[in-house]
């Protein structure tokens, strides 16, 4: 359950709508000279490439050239890797989690127990990492990059048209959400979770 919490927001927004939105608000089309529609384009193509494979990053603006240098696309496998991972991480969570809630279908008091603590313990840890990149985002990002992509091909000058894609602005905006996103499915958890134990007080299950 823990795993699910953490996972299930951060992973969603790995889609077209969200990514596009962020662009448009970090003005992406105006530091690439050219359209939203283009930019929307070589974006939608890359998130295909992220989960899919697809194209191995070679997409140009507007039917030109890889808008991605060598070391730009094989950062971007590194990370089609991580993420095609945490999916994997996140299926095996759920088949668990599944499995023993219908197992422990009889027994809400465990399961109420389950879910409030994996929500107060992802919750608890959420907070914590949301202040420290509130207060400094650069170092956090930066750390992020040297524990998941250690072999150290995450670091591009200012010319970098994958920087222009996806800049600072737009990754600081997504950590927000993400946060976001975990600390209210925390919050749901363990909701639902003291709901079920307190339904249940005395060790009488409802059944």
């Amino acid at each position: 359950m823990a795993l699910l919490i953490l996972l299930t927001g951060p992973l969603l927004l790995f889609n077209p709508w969200y990514v596009s939105v962020e662009q448009a608000r970090n003005d992406v089309p105006a530091a690439l000279g050219t359209t939203q529609t283009a930019v929307d384009g070589v974006t939608s193509a890359m998130l295909c490439d992220l989960w899919l494979g697809c194209d191995d990053f070679g997409e140009g603006l507007s039917g030109g050239p890889p808008v991605l240098t060598d070391a730009e696309r094989s950062h971007m496998r590194d990370v089609a890797h991580l993420l095609r991972l945490l999916l994997v991480v996140w299926a095996s969570a759920a088949t668990v989690a599944l499995a023993a809630l219908l197992l422990l279908r009889r027994d809400r008091r465990a399961v109420g127990g389950a879910l409030a603590a994996s929500g107060a313990v992802v919750g608890t840890l959420a907070v914590v990492l949301a202040a420290i990149f509130a207060v400094a985002f650069d170092q956090a990002f930066l750390a992020f990059h040297e524990v998941f992509f250690p072999q150290g091909n995450f670091l591009f000058g200012p010319d970098s048209n994958l920087l222009r894609l996806f800049p600072e602005g737009f990754w600081f905006d997504a950590a927000l959400t993400a946060g976001i996103a975990i600390i209210l499915s925390a919050l749901a958890a363990i909701l639902v979770g003291w709901r079920l134990w307190r339904g249940t007080r005395g060790g009488v299950a409802a059944r």
